[in-house]
């Protein structure tokens, strides 16, 4: 099959949308698809910047969430415009519910892959009113993008119903994320790789986290108040940046906590082998919760024992006590234990029993067979 990977946001970039789809696309390359990518920069890169970024910029200081509409409505018009000038027998998988409704618009068939909450991610990073014009506009886009798609794929089953109440399709898929299967055994050695990120001997906490208000990277930086002998490395960036160093500043923990800004995915097995110990802090914020986090897969791939928060798709990943260590979200006291916890020898067994979890369940390559006969389907 001759397959168009499609989303209005930029690709690559930093995040899991876009390690999910490096890894999905290369699973089904494999299996002998053929594979272009889809974005309106990569389409129209003079008239994303004339025509979508620039007057956004503009208009959102002038509130009701114009700026943010009319940046969407933007991407969609190009990205609709170049789907529509290829052959009609190309298959779009969609990343995002605009790129749905793109590929319906230019008469394609189309798979949408459900990684979160259109809106309500929208009003949980603090740029949209809840009850103003810009909800009501995201929750149409959302639905119109569900009804676009031919088959739907959720990361989790919390996201299933969120399609289920937003749409009323029964039929959509649940299909956890998944990662390389060689992802933990090709990690560089532990101690070459703290040498390289020249960090201490003390226990290493890895919180591989964008900077933003649901990632909880806050509740990880109080708990450090309560571990005094180890070192929190946060590697991501974001608006939260400045208000979590200063956090870190206020608390007397900024000596022990190392922030490393955004890295690219190459560079994070490094990081993961460096590891003792990787914390998954997430917090609700509008409805909004942690799916099935690549974060958390990773972690468990490799081997290290991984604390996260009890929400979401999370949930669905780790089995307390078994492969990892599950806690209340937003409870610094209660993540602060579970760590020290993991940093003893009790933390090898979870380690072992997280990178089978995921060698048996949560291969890139087994992924690809299951979207495989959606595409067929289609």
């Amino acid at each position: 099959m001759q397959l168009v990977f499609a989303t209005i946001f930029e690709y690559p970039h930093p995040g899991g949308l876009s390690t999910h789809v490096d890894m999905l696309s290369a699973a089904l390359a494999r299996r002998g698809h053929e594979i272009t990518f889809a974005t309106p920069r990569r389409l129209a890169p003079t008239r994303l910047e004339l025509l979508a970024r620039g007057p956004s910029a503009i208009l959102q200081p002038f509130g009701g969430d114009l700026g943010r509409i009319w940046s969407h409505r933007e991407r969609l018009r190009i990205l609709a415009q170049g789907l529509s000038r290829l052959p009609k027998d190309r298959i779009v998988i969609a990343e995002d519910v605009l790129a749905a409704i793109a590929a319906k618009q230019a008469g394609l068939r189309c798979l949408l892959t459900v990684h979160g909450y259109l809106t309500r991610e929208a009003l949980s990073r603090r740029g949209m009113r809840e009850g103003s014009h810009g909800q009501r506009y995201f929750e149409r886009l959302e639905r119109e993008g569900y009804l676009s798609a031919g088959r739907i794929v959720t990361v989790d089953h919390r996201l299933k119903e969120h399609v289920r109440a937003a749409s009323g399709r029964e039929d959509a898929r649940v299909q956890a994320n998944f990662i390389d299967a060689g992802w933990g055994t090709s990690l560089p050695p532990k101690g070459e790789s703290r040498v390289a990120l020249g960090l201490p001997g003390a226990p290493v906490i890895l919180c591989p986290r964008r900077l933003t208000p649901k990632n909880g990277v806050h509740v990880a930086v109080s708990a450090m108040l309560h571990l005094p002998q180890a070192l929190l490395l946060v590697v991501g960036d974001g608006a939260e940046s400045e208000p979590l160093k200063a956090q870190a500043q206020t608390l007397g923990v900024m000596a022990r906590v190392r922030f490393d800004g955004a890295k690219a995915h190459a560079e994070m097995a490094r990081y993961y082998a460096a590891a003792d110990v990787v914390v998954v802090p997430s917090v609700p914020v509008a409805g909004v919760e942690e799916a099935t986090s690549i974060s958390v897969l990773e972690g468990m791939a490799s081997g290290r024992p991984v604390v996260a928060s009890a929400i979401g798709g999370i949930r669905e990943l780790i089995t307390s006590g078994v492969n990892g260590l599950l806690v209340p979200p937003d409870d610094p006291h209660a993540l602060s234990q579970a760590i020290a916890s993991a940093l003893t020898d009790a933390g090898q067994p979870l380690g072992r029993a997280a990178r089978d979890e995921v060698a048996r369940h949560h291969s890139a390559d087994a992924a690809a067979v299951a979207f495989e006969a959606d595409l067929e389907a289609l």
